[in-house]
């Protein structure tokens, strides 16, 4: 196996024994709870988990940002021959911090001062690291910004954080990061905000930044397509510990932990359209009490009972592969790992497909018909969506892809009737629904399509009970209800998501995620709707919680006869839940087809980029995969205008006479040509 970058001989960090506690309302947290490991010069480390696994407080502990309710309780961090877990000062972890090891955080925006230009922040990072001033500081800031893919740097080096995109603010962490010239650059999340095509260039940009300024980096994602495309070497965490750790091919391969097991196989690409994704059963263990054994026993299918009294050791698989599990003592009885292979599971969904394609009702139940939504005033208007047509079909499930300011989101609450139509139509079961309505109609229609949205934390009022939240739509569709029905309905409609009735009487921020997320599940169900929006519901998630939210999603849909309108930027998923797949454009859906269809098949150059950006849970065709850039300039319309045309039965595709023709003898050539 190719690892160029990493020198086995030479560690730059050691982590031994390391013990880290926090004091939250008057209990002891113990976060870490005494994880080793070896950092190699110039290698990429991935270091994946759940969220609160301890991945972002292990490598924060690297740089002295545990807030001041943390602190290392014991154990070791060896960096340039000193145990840097000792320091107590902030003055000692000034000659670390971002001198010697960097962080780029998740969220750009709120990692960038607003009030300053990029520029000055570049050069204050120069000025405090590297001891450059003046005109050498900004002509090194305008080579940083240049280095990081930032057109025009001479210009943009003026601009303000608000002047950039998501993707581009990115890029200025990641050079206000390399512009303090580190050794390590710890990556906290740092596609997780981003497009799956952004993704795939920032990551294409990571590792030529690696190449050229020497670095060693860790990347913190829970995202195993990412670390298929970067890691050399893989860390699983669970609990505060490391469980399995060795080379990417090894870990993805030949994995050994159980609930690396269980990761891999709660990916959407490894599920057979038609039947239930794997997904982890039970929670996390409760870091405030001490843990017994092996921390993940009580969701492990294969647990023995040593595993509930004494903690594993680790196991050595290989010089570079090792895991903390029972199973690899020889005494363990032999069990067979699940079938984990990403080019397995590409055989098993063609051979499926087919077959688990579900009928569709000839019934159209919602009719989009050139939809135009606008915003700002009529003198200088923002078109967002450009007469968009689509149906859906009763008891189908409709995806609507494409990227961050694509107009999927605003073409979902202009259905909801939350942004208002500038022109076109839309019919509900063959009414219209858009402009003026009568009061009946818009009090049927509040009741009967519902929303879910991407945010589970923000869409839910924290100062509210979860009976409130999710009864709130009953006691304004239903003022008439008594509170004893309305209580009744509650229970039911978390028992349906999942829950415990008793949940009812908590406050959002006493759940997980995935478990907010069940309450706006129940909140849209509870009013018994025909029809709902699912917007972007699980890009929030867990891989593992993914998983049982879309399992939810689908089960409720076989139950109750439900339209789905899912609306995301990730094909994988939609691919595992989505009937039929539009791709839309700025505003413009450029592709329509059934789904199998569309993946098989893909004609449209944006199509095909979003296709070939999508990050595969396997190193071998990640690491040497084509990144498809789309350039809408390739289109001229000018003269030859563009048109909506069915090219094969059901598969409709944007385009001019003479893409026509191009896109035919594709086909052609395919041997599918309609």
């Amino acid at each position: 196996m190719e690892q160029k970058n990493r020198n086995e001989n030479e560690v730059i960090l050691s982590v031994k024994d390391l013990v880290v506690k926090f004091s939250l309302r008057g209990q002891e947290l113990t976060a870490l709870r005494g994880v080793s490991m070896e950092l190699y010069k110039g290698e990429s480390l991935a270091i994946v988990g759940e969220s609160g696994s301890g991945k972002s407080v292990f490598c924060k502990s690297f740089i002295g940002m545990l807030d001041k309710n943390g602190w290392v309780e014991s154990g070791e961090i060896w960096y340039n021959g000193t145990d840097i877990a000792k320091y107590k000062k902030d003055e000692d972890w000034i000659k670390i911090r971002g001198k010697e090891i960097a962080i780029v955080f998740q969220d750009p925006m709120t990692s960038l001062n607003p009030l300053q230009t990029v520029g000055t922040q570049i050069r204050e990072a120069l000025e405090l690291h590297q001891g450059l001033k003046g005109v050498a500081a900004q002509e090194k800031a305008i080579e940083i910004l240049s280095d990081v893919g930032i057109l025009e740097p001479e210009k943009r080096v003026k601009d303000y954080p608000h002047q950039f995109s998501g993707g581009m603010r990115q890029r200025v962490v990641i050079a206000i990061a390399i512009a303090c010239n580190p050794k390590i650059l710890i990556c906290d999340e740092p596609t997780t905000a981003l497009d799956v095509t952004i993704q795939a260039q920032i990551l294409e940009l990571l590792k030529q930044l690696q190449h050229k300024y020497n670095l060693t980096i860790i990347y913190i994602t829970h995202d195993l397509g990412v670390v298929a495309n970067v890691a050399d070497r893989v860390a699983v965490m669970y609990a505060g510990d490391i469980v399995e750790i060795g080379t990417c091919e090894e870990v993805f391969e030949t994995p050994k932990h159980p609930y690396t097991w269980a990761l891999l196989s709660s990916l959407p690409q490894l599920g057979i359209k038609g039947e239930p994704l794997y997904s982890i059963e039970g929670t996390p263990p409760n870091l405030f009490t001490e843990i017994r054994g092996d921390a993940f026993a009580p969701r492990n299918r294969y647990a023995m009972q040593i595993d509930l009294l004494e903690r594993p050791p680790y196991f050595e698989v290989s010089p570079t592969h090792k895991a903390r599990t029972w199973l690899l003592d020889p005494r363990a009885p032999k069990v067979e790992p699940p079938n984990t292979s990403i080019a397995k599971a590409m055989e098993s969904h063609q051979k499926h497909a087919a077959a688990n394609t579900k009928k569709i009702s000839d019934e159209k139940l919602v009719e989009v018909k050139d939809l135009v939504v606008q915003f700002g005033s009529n003198r200088n208007p923002f078109v967002a969506v450009k007469g968009v047509s689509f149906d859906i079909y009763k008891g189908e499930t409709f995806g609507l892809v494409g990227e961050s300011g694509s107009g999927k989101t605003t073409i979902g609450r202009a259905i909801i009737r939350i942004n208002p139509a500038a022109r076109g139509e839309i019919r509900f079961k063959g009414e219209r629904i858009s402009g003026k309505i009568q009061k009946e109609l818009d009090h049927k229609i509040t009741q009967q399509i519902q929303m879910i949205f991407q945010d589970p934390m923000a869409s839910l009022n924290e100062r509210a009970k979860v009976d409130y939240i999710v009864s709130e739509g009953l006691m304004n569709i239903h003022p008439e209800m008594s509170k004893e029905e309305r209580d009744k309905r509650v229970a039911q409609a978390l028992r349906d998501v999942g829950l415990l009735p008793e949940f009812a009487s908590r406050f959002p921020h006493e759940f997980s995620g995935g478990q907010r997320q069940r309450i706006g599940v129940a909140r849209s169900l509870i009013m018994e709707p025909e029809f709902i929006i699912a917007d972007e519901p699980i890009s929030a998630l867990d891989v593992s919680i993914r998983a049982q939210v879309l399992n939810l999603l689908s089960a409720m849909q076989q139950q109750r006869g439900l339209t789905y309108l899912f609306i995301s930027h990730d094909l994988s998923v939609m691919r595992f839940i989505a009937d039929r797949i539009a791709v839309i454009h700025k505003g413009v859906i450029v592709e329509l087809a059934d789904t199998e269809e569309l993946f098989a098949y893909p004609l449209h150059p944006y199509t095909r980029a979003l296709l070939s950006a999508i990050p595969q849970p396997d190193p071998k065709s990640e690491k040497h995969k084509v990144l498809e850039v789309y350039d809408p300039s390739i289109h001229n319309y000018t003269v030859d205008k563009p048109s909506w045309v069915e090219i094969r039965p059901k598969h409709y595709i944007t385009c001019n006479k003479h893409e026509l023709e191009q896109y035919q003898e594709t086909l052609a050539r395919a041997g599918k040509e309609g």
